[in-house]
């Protein structure tokens, strides 16, 4: 999806894959998911791709602008994640008509020419309906790599199957 800001600033974020495509099992290893962003802002154009949301922040940040399409209070104004590489902060108060969203990078989503002292962001201005359409645009990017949930029987039943294996050896 695209996020088209002031000055047509764009930032394009997609979900790539899993950063573990073979780690199933629901632990954290199995959410990591691989983002891509390709930014062409007043600081420069640049891409890049780093694990940096799981699918459980990526679920938080489609409710914040589910929220904020419904001009309801976010948890809070700016979201942030545990891979600080990206965050998003309203700008303007949750009810506006019109909302103000800073889209802000950091570490892994800087240019590589970033200097150290520069904010590396885009800004976009929307109305509920373009909020709405971005809620629906995240969504569909999180359906083709849904949370990866623990199977609770998982580990009984292959110490089971490795039990009954040891067992027919005799």
């Amino acid at each position: 999806m695209t996020f088209t800001g002031i000055d047509n600033q764009t930032v394009e974020l997609k979900i790539i894959n899993y950063q573990y495509p073979k780690i199933t099992d629901g632990d954290w290893d199995s959410n990591w998911l691989n983002i891509y962003i390709k930014v062409n802002s007043k600081l420069g154009l640049w891409e890049t791709v780093d694990p940096s949301l799981t699918t459980w922040d990526f679920k938080r940040l489609i409710q914040w602008f589910d929220n904020l399409s419904n001009n309801t209070r976010p948890e809070c104004l700016d979201i942030c994640f545990l891979e600080p590489n990206i965050s998003f902060e309203l700008t303007n108060n949750f009810d506006s008509e019109i909302k103000a969203i800073k889209i802000k990078f950091d570490l892994e989503f800087r240019p590589q020419s970033a200097i150290e002292d520069i904010e590396y962001f885009v800004e976009f201005i929307a109305d509920n309906n373009i909020i709405k359409n971005i809620v629906n645009d995240l969504n569909k990017e999180l359906e083709k790599y849904p949370e990866r949930k623990p199977t609770h029987n998982n580990r009984f039943k292959k110490l089971r199957a490795k039990c009954l294996n040891f067992f027919h050896q005799f």
